[in-house]
């Protein structure tokens, strides 16, 4: 009968080993996963800023642009408004027709006036 023990040891000690390096090397791949994770949530995150502010500088020009042609609009208008009111104040108006509305006007006001109150 043959020993076989120092043979057996010596396998026994070579599996732990294997398992303690596979053990080793697991840890190393989860770090190494770990540090790949926050490299992109960092990467991410800075590609979210450049869309954020990217988004802010669109939004401002589109402000400035329409901002832009509001003014313009209410110039025009004001312009047409200015217009109209030079072509109502230039326009003939009827004398005779405005006299009687101020007679008429002012009778009722002294018609008011001279009736007792109630």
């Amino acid at each position: 009968m043959t020993d076989d023990r120092p043979e057996q040891h010596s396998q026994t000690e070579r599996a732990i080993e294997q398992v303690l390096q596979a053990e080793k090397d697991a840890e190393q791949a989860i770090h190494d996963c770990e540090q790949e994770a926050l490299q992109m949530l960092h990467q991410a995150q800075i590609r979210a800023q450049h869309i954020s502010l990217r988004t802010d500088q669109r939004i401002t020009n589109l402000e400035m642009r329409h901002g832009h042609k509001l003014d313009q609009t209410i110039r025009a208008i004001e312009r047409q408004g200015d217009d109209q009111l030079r072509l109502d104040a230039g326009q003939h108006f009827d004398e005779e027709g405005l006299q009687a509305v101020v007679e008429a006007l002012a009778m009722e006001l002294c018609q008011k006036r001279s009736t007792p109150e109630a």
